[in-house]
């Protein structure tokens, strides 16, 4: 099964271009802040006083990025740049096997600028100008990148100090909207804690749209997000068997007391006097305020198009008229009786279990060695049970 990283869209391929004398007629003042030639209207940042290498990275219809480096650097910290720059190098030797004098060598890269920029300062080890505390689109582009050119292995010094930051993403306010980047996040670093919980926020908030498509709390469809392997079927699949788990903790007390097959004692009435009046109470209660929010007659799952989120919100805003017998006290009334509904729908939530292959564990546990982040105890019980010896069948 192929990874995020060969999923990852692969970098361009190098071409060899002649340095006119517009671009490098003076030898340049090199410093790590960008500088623009004079008489040049093209802005270059260099990162090392032997720079050897010009990387043009091309961002939508944006201006090109270009970047001086020492090819020798970025060799050593990706095999995707060090196939790119020896494919290149042996076809822009001459015959005695040099490279071509009046030739510079170019290498042509796709993603954000600002990522592939952070990446270039740490394998030319310029660490000042690494964010402290990066923004949740940072890390996703930085992700996105790593993973792209398979230089995840760099970030080890920062990963964990920047993953902590996300530490209660899934409680903030847009956690909806952006759980996808937190998503890819924690699998590029290995955080397994991140990853389960932001998967989580992902199945909660996704619904299907007028098209058909499962897509985010924002419309976005999901199939069209950076997604790790496997996970849009894994989020589509879990949600639909929760939502008909939920709709059916609704349908049965609906059903029960519908067709008079009442319980004794009752399962609803909690005081044990006048039990089959108060379940009238209820159902009589509760069928209007279904039905206001579109609960009634109870869809089926498969038309069911809202989030499990909505339909969370849509039950806890039910309430049931608490029954009130005459010989009773006030403070003896069955405001405690109810259908059961909210306590269905956290024990359908906290059921929710979203599967992962070995392919995913062994993903993950490598990622995290990779990155310097420290296993969750159930990644570190996956290690211990897959390193188990495998007895032979007798």
């Amino acid at each position: 099964m192929p990874s995020a990283e060969d999923q990852a869209s692969s970098a361009e391929t190098t071409e060899i271009t002649e340095i006119t004398e517009t671009t490098h007629s003076t030898p340049r003042a090199l410093t790590p802040i960008p500088e623009a030639d004079s008489g040049s209207e093209r802005l270059i940042t260099t990162f090392h006083p032997d720079a050897d290498l010009e990387v043009i990275i091309q961002a939508h219809n944006d201006d090109p990025t270009i970047y001086m480096v020492c090819a020798s650097a970025l060799a050593c910290a990706s095999p995707i740049w060090r196939s790119m720059l020896y494919h290149d190098v042996a076809h822009a030797r001459n015959a005695e096997g040099e490279i071509e004098s009046g030739q510079n060598q170019t290498m042509k890269l796709d993603g954000d600028p600002e990522a592939i920029g952070l990446l270039f300062r740490i394998v030319h080890y310029d660490f000042s100008y690494l964010p402290k505390e990066p923004t949740l689109g940072q890390l996703f582009e930085i992700g996105k990148s790593a993973c792209q050119y398979k230089c995840t292995r760099i970030l080890y010094p920062w990963a964990e100090q920047w993953t902590t930051r996300l530490a209660n993403f899934v409680a903030e306010v847009d956690c909806y909207s952006e759980c996808h980047k937190a998503v890819f996040i924690a699998w590029t670093f290995g955080d397994m804690k991140l990853y389960r919980e932001t998967v989580d926020a992902l199945i909660v908030s996704a619904k299907i749209d007028v098209q058909g498509k499962i897509v985010n709390i924002s419309g976005q469809p999901l199939e069209e997000m950076l997604m790790p392997v496997d996970l849009l079927k894994i989020i589509t699949e879990t949600r639909a068997s929760t939502v008909a788990k939920i709709l059916d903790a609704i349908k049965g007390p609906i059903q029960i007391l519908s067709s008079g097959e009442q319980f004794q004692p009752s399962a609803y009435c909690k005081v044990g006097k006048d039990s089959q009046a108060c379940e009238v109470m209820m159902l009589g209660s509760v069928i209007p305020a279904l039905t206001k929010a579109g609960l009634f007659p109870v869809p089926e799952p498969k038309t069911f198009t809202g989030s499990i989120e909505d339909l969370k919100n849509k039950i806890d805003k039910v309430k049931t008229i608490p029954y009130v017998g005459k010989e009773w006290m006030p403070h003896m009334s069955h405001e405690s009786c109810n259908l059961g509904f909210r306590e269905s729908v956290m024990a359908c939530l906290k059921g929710m279990t979203v599967p992962l292959s070995a392919v995913i564990m062994s993903w993950m546990s490598n990622q995290a060695d990779t990155c310097g982040i420290k296993a969750t105890e159930e990644l570190q019980e996956w290690r211990r049970r897959s390193e188990e010896p495998v007895e032979n069948a007798a």
